[in-house]
């Protein structure tokens, strides 16, 4: 029996970032489970594989075109195909790819897992009428149990952590236990993807700067519990990790087999567990492993303090993102329901820029809860750490995904349209789309506002700042011409 899984092309609209390929970690798992049990698989990743098909005005669709994914399918004649729904905002995407699939052939058993399906999988199967089954949670071993009962001719009704129809309704299963030993996990399947190509991206994006670099995530799930974060809902509330050992057994072995020189580590809670956050810096420092590493998803700042921090930076970090959220205290402990204090923040940053460690922050603004006035102060907290300490400011607008406690929140208060729908994430996403929320303290214009001012006053700091030292902000960009020019152009728009 063969097996598919196939990564969809993404849509981006004006103002966003050119798309950074990386990657398709969350199928290179599930390949490498089914692989381990001997069954055939393939890995299609129709995103990375093209520079953009189609386009509607200023909206462009990356990857290959759906004509060229049904032609893949043809050829590879799989009997399944699982397919990525990582983000709301590109759901659309994997539909269209069950769609071509099921065109193709409609025996082939049509998968799809990730985020979006596992927070709504009733209303997901009941728009999607081209997929077959809806993988709830971790999908390694619940596609595993899926290929061996479809192979042995059995219901799959009893697969915990599924989804699917029954004479004409939707059932949800019971959730599929989480793993407790990621150690038991092979490696991705790095020989079912073209390394080379990931190795040396043809995108323009931030991954860019890092030469053969790949992204990695060491552990899963999340305690806490912000209002607008979906993480511990499709992963989990129990923080699951692999080892240190396991960590640096990994980075050993894509540095010596595929010459990786930057990794990306994408975890949710990278350092949540201190004592092996810091055996994994010790054990690249002592193994004499030569690779830079970035947290681009963000970290905790308050557990940082500056002894860790020179350590990180011996172990390779060229730069550390923190989630810091709102630059309020009231809003972030009340609103956001986010444990941190805010003067431990600016330690952080002082001390990161005393070691010279590159450092950027994400905020959010525009939560019900707040006022204008509070979202200033957001901004204002943001440059300020840029002027003094020189932490990049990332902005975004709140975005009410399912399941969290601030889409339920705004459903309750007649804050968010009804029938919101999966396509009005896809441009509320978007640097130049629009909030989704309207409270009786603003509207989506006085957001956007707001953040186009925040955006001007920050890109004459950076100005000011590359002007004054332009190799050092630069860093490894500054012997590149055509990236020097593009990121000056993007800060003078």
């Amino acid at each position: 029996m063969k097996i598919l899984l196939i990564n969809p092309p993404q849509t981006f609209y004006p103002g966003s970032e050119s798309p950074a390929g990386n990657l398709p970690i969350g199928l290179m798992y599930i390949a490498a489970v089914l692989q381990n049990a001997g069954y055939q698989v393939e890995i299609l990743d129709a995103f990375f594989m093209g520079d953009g098909f189609e386009h509607t005005g200023e909206i462009v669709t990356v990857g290959l075109s759906f004509a060229q994914i049904g032609q893949e399918i043809q050829t590879r004649k799989p009997d399944i195909v699982g397919i990525a729904g990582p983000f709301t905002s590109q759901i659309g995407n994997a539909l269209k790819t069950s769609r071509v699939t099921k065109e193709v052939d409609p025996a082939i058993l049509t998968v799809v897992g990730g985020p979006h399906v596992t927070l709504v999988p009733k209303e997901f199967l009941e728009e999607a009428q081209t997929v077959d089954i809806a993988v709830c949670g971790e999908g390694e071993y619940v596609m595993l149990e899926i290929a061996k009962r479809y192979e042995d001719k059995k219901s799959l009704g009893e697969i915990k952590g599924l989804a699917y129809r029954q004479n004409g309704s939707v059932i949800v299963n019971s959730p599929y236990p989480f793993m407790t030993n990621l150690d038991e996990l092979p490696y991705p399947a790095y020989n079912l993807v073209d390394m080379a190509q990931y190795l040396n991206p043809k995108h323009i994006g931030y991954r860019s700067f890092q030469n053969r670099a790949i992204s990695m995530v060491t552990s899963r799930g999340c305690p806490f519990n912000c209002c607008f974060c979906a993480v511990h809902l499709h992963m989990g509330q129990g923080f699951r990790a692999h080892s240190a050992a396991y960590v640096l057994d990994h980075i050993q072995y894509v540095v010596d087999k595929y010459g990786v020189k930057n990794i990306f580590f994408e975890d949710d809670n990278l350092t949540l567990d201190l004592k092996r956050f810091e055996a994994i810096c010790d054990g690249l420092i002592e193994r004499k492993i030569r690779i830079g590493w970035e947290t681009p998803n963000g970290v905790r700042a308050d557990c940082l303090n500056i002894t860790l921090l020179k350590k990180m930076k011996k172990s390779g970090a060229k730069s550390i993102f923190i989630g810091v959220e709102s630059g309020d205290q009231q809003i972030l402990d009340n609103v956001i329901c986010k444990s941190l204090d805010l003067n431990r923040v600016v330690e952080f940053a002082k001390n990161a820029k005393a070691i010279g460690l590159k450092t950027g922050a994400f905020y959010i603004i525009g939560f019900p809860g707040e006022t204008k006035e509070n979202m200033w102060r957001t901004v204002d907290f943001a440059l300020e750490l840029k002027r003094k300490y020189d932490v990049g400011m990332h902005l975004f607008m709140a975005t009410p995904s399912y399941g969290t406690h601030l889409y339920e929140d705004c459903k309750a208060k007649g804050y968010i349209d009804a029938d919101l729908s999966w396509n009005a994430f896809a441009q509320a996403r978007q640097p130049s789309g629009m909030s989704l929320i309207t409270t009786p303290d603003f509207t989506p214009a006085d957001i956007k506002e707001i953040a186009a001012e925040a955006l001007a006053q920050y890109k004459q700091l950076s100005l000011l700042n590359h002007i004054k030292n332009p190799k050092k902000a630069l860093g490894t960009a500054f012997d590149q011409p055509q990236l020097i020019l593009k990121y000056l152009k993007s800060l003078t728009k």
